[in-house]
Order: structure tokens, then C-alpha cells, then sequence
């Protein structure tokens, strides 16, 4: 089970259609298997609406070790953004188990530089699904899966991708190991140079060529209550290639100050939870893609 889906399931959400204000589409899934760069198999969902279309597409980057299938399943109290929810919402979304995890072939990269190229060919793939509007593609990232994001995204040329929805993702090695307190990551210390400086999101993200998206809540999955890991991915993408950035809804292209964390808006807890993701997520992917259908 994932960060997120160990998170939220802690919360229940309300209806979605009620706290979104819509009716809710029919969405089936099916399995793919897309050939990787390294000559094995990366196993893959795509789910969709049941009625037949052309749909703005979404690559979930899962997080923490995650395999893509832990966005199937919603949390015990049913609070887990799910694939299902998105594609209900209008959407055609694919998740998929990087190298080493799940299904698919090849050895865990720890979101590395093998993990950041598999995404470009994962993005290459959902966007020649002939069901798939390619003008009008996203990235949802979930926690630790920044690092692969940005790294992707920085390294290879994805005209295709118009924005980064960045859940909660930590910016460098320092917060991403809590300095090196963080039990997971125990055998990636910081002083380990030869791995991080192919995992630091922050410095990647100056590269983001694509609109920029932060969801942090008041209370973060991983970092409590610290919002340093939000403010520095924020500004670098913000002083990068960016053309917008926002994070929840303090005003576009907010150049955050990092010694007053309290002047900014941060999610509540009281709408910290799935309905608000999809909320913000549906604004994020109309303004990027200049979207005019009915999403």
C-alpha cells in the first residue's frame, strides 16, 4: 500500500459528485504492457469513461516504492484518490509499475535515472492511445514520485505533457531523508552524492518546460508540518522555464517567501481529501490546455 493510500485512508471524503457539483461517468479499465528503453515490460491500467470519446489524458507517478496498481483500490474509509475517480471526472488515466516493482520487468532505480527515462516512454505511450487527446496531457505525482517528474521532464523533450500536478513531493536530499532520520531511506544517506545528484527534484524543476501545480496540505503525509520542501519546488520552478506556477490557491506565480511559511494558503484538514485533489486538478488541466470541453 502506498504513502498516499496509507495517508488518506486514515479520512473519509464526501461524495464526489456532491462536492464536485457533477454527475460521475461509467469507467472500465484494461491492462497494457509497454516495451521499456531496457527491454523489458513496464505493466500498466488505463481506465476511461465507458462511453466512447477522446480524453484528456493522465500518468499517475506513483510514490514512495509503490507500484502503480496501489491506485486501483481507494483507502479503508474510501478517502484514496483512486484512477477510477479521475476517469469519472472526464479523464483517460494510466498508471503503471516502474522497473523493479509490481509487475513489470528490470530492478528498482529508486525514482533514478532508469525510472525518469521509463516515464518518457510511459507518456509517449497514453499519448498514441487513439482514445487519448494528445494535446492535452498531465502528470499527477504522488510524494517521492516528483523526483522521477522532474527528472523526466528536465532530461527528455515531452511537448505532449502541459502541466505537473505535484502532490506533496519533497524537493531535495535533505528533506527527502528528513537529514537522514527518514527509516525508509535509511540506505540513501545524503552524503551519498553519487546517488542524489540524479534525484534532487528541486534542481530538476528549473527545467520544467510546463505549467507547475503544488497540492500541500497544512499537515504533510511525511514532513508534518515543515513547508520548506513546498516553497523551494514552487520558486525553482517559478524562476525556471515554467511559464505558471501555483500552489493551492495563493495567486499564480507567487514567489514564495521560505521565512514565512504562515502568510501562504495551505489545505485544511478539513479539505484535505480526494474531492479537493480532483477539484483543483480539473482547473489545473483547463487552463494548461486551454481545455474548452466539458470536463
Amino acid at each position: 500500500m502506498s504513502i498516499f493510500s496509507r495517508f488518506f485512508g486514515r479520512r473519509s471524503a464526501p461524495d464526489l459528485s456532491v462536492f464536485l457539483g457533477r454527475s460521475l461517468l461509467d469507467t472500465s479499465y484494461r491492462e497494457a504492457w509497454i516495451d521499456s528503453p531496457g527491454g523489458y515490460r513496464l505493466y500498466a491500467h488505463v481506465h476511461a469513461p465507458v462511453v466512447k470519446g477522446r480524453y484528456p489524458g493522465i500518468v499517475f507517478v506513483p510514490g514512495a516504492n509503490s507500484p502503480g496498481t496501489d491506485y486501483d483500490k481507494s483507502g479503508a474509509k474510501g478517502g484514496a484518490l483512486r484512477a477510477a475517480d479521475l476517469a469519472s471526472c472526464g479523464f483517460i488515466v494510466l498508471h503503471y509499475d516502474p522497473s523493479g516493482r509490481g509487475r513489470s520487468g528490470g530492478k528498482e532505480d529508486y525514482w533514478g535515472p532508469v525510472h525518469q527515462k521509463e516515464l518518457a516512454t510511459v507518456v509517449d505511450y497514453l499519448s498514441g492511445l487513439p482514445e487519448a487527446d494528445s494535446g492535452c496531457l498531465g502528470i499527477l505525482s504522488f510524494s517521492i514520485g516528483i523526483i522521477i517528474t522532474a527528472g523526466a521532464l528536465s532530461r527528455y523533450p515531452m511537448k505532449q505533457v502541459k502541466y505537473v500536478f505535484d502532490w506533496e513531493g519533497p524537493s531535495n536530499r535533505f528533506n527527502t531523508t528528513k537529514n537522514d532520520t527518514h527509516r525508509p531511506l535509511k540506505e540513501f544517506p545524503s552524503s551519498r552524492n553519487d546517488f542524489w545528484d540524479e534525484r534532487e527534484a528541486a534542481a530538476f524543476i528549473k527545467d520544467l518546460p510546463c505549467h507547475y501545480f503544488r497540492y500541500q496540505a497544512a499537515a504533510d503525509h511525511v514532513q508534518g508540518g515543515y513547508k520548506g520542501h513546498a516553497i523551494e519546488l514552487v520558486n525553482n520552478a517559478a524562476a525556471g522555464k515554467s511559464p505558471w506556477t501555483r500552489c493551492n490557491d495563493n495567486p499564480e506565480n507567487t514567489v514564495m517567501d521560505p521565512s514565512t511559511p504562515d502568510r501562504y494558503l495551505w489545505v485544511p484538514e478539513r479539505l484535505n481529501h480526494k474531492g479537493q485533489i480532483i477539484k483543483y486538478f480539473i482547473d489545473v488541466a483547463k487552463k494548461a490546455c486551454k481545455y474548452n470541453e466539458n470536463l
